[in-house]
C-alpha cells in the first residue's frame, strides 16, 4: 500500500520540513493551511498535493496524519482523522521516529537554535558529507530546508515549544542559551527550566551536552545533568568567560581555542551573538569528528539564515534590514550588531510585537532593549488569537519603552510609509519582531524609489 501522509498546517515552517524529508523518501504527500504563502510553492514543486483552507474531506485519501501539538482534536481534519481510525502523529513525533536510527545533533535553547542549525548543516554539506538536516527557516543556498540525507548524522532544530524537544535522543544534545520565554505555555519560569534539563537528558548513554555558558541559566542545566548523568560528557562554549570552547572576535574575523588547537575564521555577519552560534556549532561539528579547519572555513561562506539580520536593499543612501528579533535580548543583540557594522548611521526600529502575552511577561525588557537605536516605533501585535482584555497593545508597549521614547505606527503598511516618508539619507530602517512585520521592508523601498 502507498503511504499518503496529510499534514495539518503544512505551511508551517517544521511542518513544511517534514513534508520535504517524506518528499525525499518518495511518499505521497498533501496537506493544508488556512492561506497560501511562498514556503508552499517548492512542496507543490515537488509534487504535493496543497489544498488552502481546512475541510474534513482532505483527510479521506490519507493513511497517515500530522499535525501539531498546537491543533487541537476538535479541529475538523483532525476529528474526522480519529472518526476514521487513521493513525495520527504530532510533528514531534514523526520527526522522532525519522531521527531514531540516525546519528543525532538537536539544537535547542531559547535564541540562536535556527542560526546553530543552518550553521552545522551547512558545514556538513561543505564537507561533501550528505547528512541530514532540519531546519527552522529558510537558508540561502539551500534548496529547501529539510533534507533526509544518507549520512548517519542528522542535525534538526529542537523546539522548546509544546515540549516537542522531549521526543528525540540525541547523541549530542546542543543548548544555546536559555532565557524566560513561552511563559504562556509553561506557566513558570521553573516549569521552563525543568522542560530543558529534561531536554538535554534526553540524550544518549556516553552522549555530549554542548552548552553555551554565557548564560546562566544554562550553566544551571548543565551543571544539574551533571549530577544526574555523570555518563554524559559537558562541552562548554563562550565568548566572554573561560571554557572548553572559548571564541574571540576582531569584527567579523575569529579565532576559537578549542581543547587540542586553535582555529580562525571569518563569519559574513556581525555580533557578538553570532560568535557565540558559530563557537556551538564548530564545537558540535567537533564533536561529531569533522575537521575543525574546514568547518570554519565553510562558515565563512555561511550567508545566514532568511529574516535573520537580513539585507531588504537600499536606495538614496537608506538601508533596510530585517530581523526575527521579537525578545528583548534579541533585539538587543541585534541592534548591537548593526551598530558594529553601521555606527554612524542613524537607526530607525519598527518592531512588531509577537502576542500579547509574551509582550506582558517580557515587558521589563522590552522597556530599556531598544536603547541603542534613534527611533522607535511600535506596530500591531503579531497574534494568533484576540485579547484577554488584561494584556498589553503595541500602543501600550510604545508607551512604556524609556529609550528611546518610541511612538506607536499601526499596521505594518502604515508603519512602512510612515519610516519611508520621513527617512533620511544615512538612515538604518530595521524591521524587527516574529510576525509579518518583513513585509514592511518591501513597501519601503517601493515608496523610496526602488526595488527590494
Amino acid at each position: 500500500m502507498t503511504l499518503n501522509v496529510h499534514f495539518v498546517g503544512i505551511g508551517g515552517i517544521h511542518m513544511s520540513a517534514l513534508a520535504h524529508i517524506l518528499l525525499d523518501d518518495s511518499l505521497v504527500v498533501s496537506g493544508c493551511d488556512r492561506a497560501d504563502s511562498p514556503i508552499l510553492q517548492p512542496l507543490r514543486d515537488r509534487g504535493a498535493r496543497i489544498m488552502i483552507g481546512h475541510n474534513e474531506h482532505h483527510v479521506t485519501t490519507a493513511t497517515h496524519v500530522v499535525r501539531t501539538a498546537a491543533v487541537p482534536e476538535s479541529h475538523p481534519e483532525i476529528a474526522r482523522t480519529i472518526e476514521l481510525g487513521i493513525p495520527l502523529q504530532t510533528r514531534a513525533e514523526l520527526l522522532s521516529e525519522i531521527a531514531a536510527p540516525r546519528d543525532v545533533i538537536t539544537v535547542g535553547g531559547t535564541h540562536g537554535k535556527t542560526t546553530t542549525t543552518a550553521m552545522i548543516a551547512h558545514a556538513m554539506r561543505a564537507s561533501g558529507r550528505d547528512a541530514g538536516y532540519v531546519i527552522g527557516g529558510e537558508v540561502p543556498g539551500f534548496c529547501v530546508h529539510a533534507r533526509r540525507g544518507n549520512d548517519p548524522w542528522l542535525v534538526l532544530e529542537a523546539d522548546e515549544y509544546g515540549r516537542a524537544f522531549h521526543h528525540y535522543t540525541p547523541q549530542v544534545a546542543v543548548l544555546t542559551n536559555c532565557e524566560p520565554d513561552h511563559l504562556d505555555y509553561y506557566g513558570s519560569q521553573a516549569a521552563l527550566e525543568e522542560a530543558f534539563l529534561r531536554y538535554v537528558g534526553t540524550v544518549k548513554q556516553q552522549g555530549t551536552l554542548i552548552a553555551g555558558v554565557d548564560s546562566p541559566l544554562a550553566v544551571d542545566i548543565a551543571s544539574k545533568l551533571e549530577v544526574q548523568r555523570p555518563d554524559v560528557q559537558i562541552v562548554t562554549c563562550s565568548s566572554r568567560v573561560p571554557a572548553d570552547y572559548r571564541i574571540s572576535s576582531n569584527g567579523e574575523e575569529f579565532e576559537l581555542a578549542t581543547p587540542s588547537s586553535k582555529i580562525s575564521g571569518r563569519l559574513s555577519q556581525p555580533g557578538e551573538y553570532q560568535q557565540q552560534n558559530a563557537a556551538i556549532a564548530l564545537a558540535a561539528l567537533d564533536v561529531a569528528g569533522f575537521d575543525g579547519p574546514a568547518a570554519a572555513e565553510a562558515l565563512s561562506t555561511f550567508k545566514g539564515v532568511n529574516r535573520r539580520f537580513q539585507l531588504h536593499g537600499e536606495t538614496n543612501d537608506v538601508l533596510v534590514l530585517d530581523d526575527y528579533a521579537h525578545h528583548p535580548t534579541e533585539v538587543s543583540a541585534a541592534i548591537a550588531a548593526a551598530r558594529q557594522r553601521w555606527p554612524d548611521r542613524r537607526f530607525v526600529v519598527l518592531f512588531q510585537p509577537h502576542t500579547y502575552t509574551r509582550t506582558s511577561y517580557l515587558l521589563d525588557g522590552f522597556r530599556s532593549c531598544f536603547a541603542a537605536a534613534d527611533i522607535v516605533y511600535t506596530v500591531d501585535t503579531y497574534a494568533a488569537r484576540a485579547m484577554s482584555g488584561e494584556e498589553m497593545t503595541a500602543e501600550q508597549l510604545a508607551g512604556e519603552i524609556v529609550a528611546p521614547k518610541a511612538s506607536y505606527a499601526g499596521s505594518v503598511e502604515r508603519s512602512a510609509e510612515l519610516a519611508a516618508d520621513q527617512a533620511q539619507a544615512g538612515d538604518l530602517i530595521i524591521t524587527m519582531g516574529a510576525g509579518d512585520i518583513d513585509a514592511a521592508g518591501p513597501i519601503i523601498l517601493s515608496r523610496l524609489g526602488a526595488d527590494s
